[in-house]
């Protein structure tokens, strides 16, 4: 687990650090006094959750709870600080937890018993694309780095096929459901195909081959190809399970009415 800590008082963030390793020996915990700190590093996407102080000088743990969500959707954000007339602003980012300064070391404890993202356990030597469908659809590749796509449409077309579970669709059911066209003319199937053929080459600019098949005018999911939590929940996976949290895909209108969505709800 790795989790960032953020307090521009020095001997405050020294203890929350302390708090947090007591009750987590084995996680990373990665501390910071400066909102510019935070913005500089890299490694945004990997954080599983944040103490978040909610007075950092000119930058709010507010708005830095922003940024990282932007990097790490499913973090479990918790709000650490000694002024309680913050508490209605923070509960509008929806936070994991609120705590008020002083706390203890159980109060850090209870917050990570109760943290609304659960990470679940990484399959070790797993080379394949990574999705993740839990919350907001994400796409990652070799060493957890995201993928970028060229097109935005192209990303929701993937999110498309992943939701049908590997049964083979046509560029027409895509312009219906994707893209909201009824009239599939010839302009509007040019366009599906372009907009497939980009999401291939990305996945491929990536390192990965054989995870889109197309065949006799339809296109289709090669399962096998991808780690996907919503495939992982379907088969059984408790751990899956456990890491949903109510929320499926949720960048999506048409992900709400789906049937991986209706099937979801009837586990």
């Amino acid at each position: 687990m790795k989790i960032l800590a953020i307090d521009d008082e020095k001997y405050a963030l020294q203890l929350l650090v302390d708090t947090i390793r007591k009750v987590k020996p084995d996680a990373e915990v990665v501390p910071f006094r400066r909102a510019a700190q935070f913005l500089e590093y890299e490694d945004k996407q990997s954080f599983d959750a944040a103490f978040l102080d909610i007075r950092i000088g000119k930058m709010s743990g507010i708005q830095i709870a922003i940024e990282l969500k932007k990097y790490s959707p499913m973090c479990n954000i918790v709000f650490v600080t000694s002024y309680s007339e913050y508490a209605f602003a923070a509960i509008q980012m929806r936070p994991s937890g609120y705590i008020m300064k002083p706390y203890t070391e159980d109060d850090i404890r209870n917050e990570f018993d109760n943290f609304r993202y659960t990470a679940a356990p990484e399959q070790k030597d797993d080379n394949r694309l990574k999705i993740r469908t839990f919350g907001n659809f994400r796409v990652f590749g070799r060493d957890n780095a995201p993928i970028k796509f060229s097109r935005t449409i192209s990303k929701e077309i993937f999110a498309y096929l992943i939701d049908q579970c590997g049964y083979p669709v046509t560029s027409k059911e895509i312009a219906a459901d994707v893209l909201e066209v009824e009239d599939f003319d010839r302009p509007t199937s040019k366009k599906v195909s372009q907009y497939v053929s980009d999401l291939i080459k990305d996945i491929e600019a990536a390192g990965f081959h054989n995870v889109i098949i197309k065949q006799n005018r339809q296109i289709q999911i090669n399962k096998e190809a991808v780690n996907c939590d919503l495939y992982d929940l379907f088969s059984g996976d408790t751990s899956a399970l456990k890491s949903y949290h109510g929320e499926y895909m949720i960048d999506y209108s048409w992900a709400e009415i789906s049937d991986s969505a209706e099937r979801i709800k009837s586990l």
